[in-house]
């Protein structure tokens, strides 16, 4: 097994030793799993920052095809109020023929009759 020698500051070698003591480990055994338990921290931190990434990516991907869409839509929707414009513009042209030809025809079933009055 590898052995590390470590040069630690009185300071937390007083710490360390007081959490062995609580604890009824050796100060080894705590530095062990000290290290361990920072070294799954990192790996933890680390997952978590690359699920946050690939969740930011899709969330801009996602947003990208929101705006896609939203111009889509624009055009479609101008595409669409020009079609009921010019439908619009359709119907009020039949309207007004048939309107001349109501009249056309209500000429030729009711004539009308002027009698000139001599003076």
């Amino acid at each position: 097994m590898p052995t590390v020698h470590l040069s630690l500051p009185d300071r937390l070698y007083r710490e360390i030793r007081q959490y062995a003591e609580e604890m009824g480990v050796q100060i080894t055994d705590i530095i062990k799993y000290m290290i361990r338990e920072g070294i799954e921290k990192y790996r933890e931190e680390k997952r978590k920052r690359e699920r946050e990434e690939k969740a930011t990516e899709a969330l801009l991907q996602v947003l990208h095809e929101i705006d896609v869409l939203r111009k889509e839509l624009r055009e479609q929707q101008t595409f669409i109020e020009g079609e009921l414009y010019r439908l619009s513009q359709v119907v009020q042209n039949i309207k007004k023929r048939i309107s001349k030809l109501e009249d056309i025809v209500e000429d030729k079933i009711y004539p009308v009759e002027t009698e000139i009055i001599p003076p």
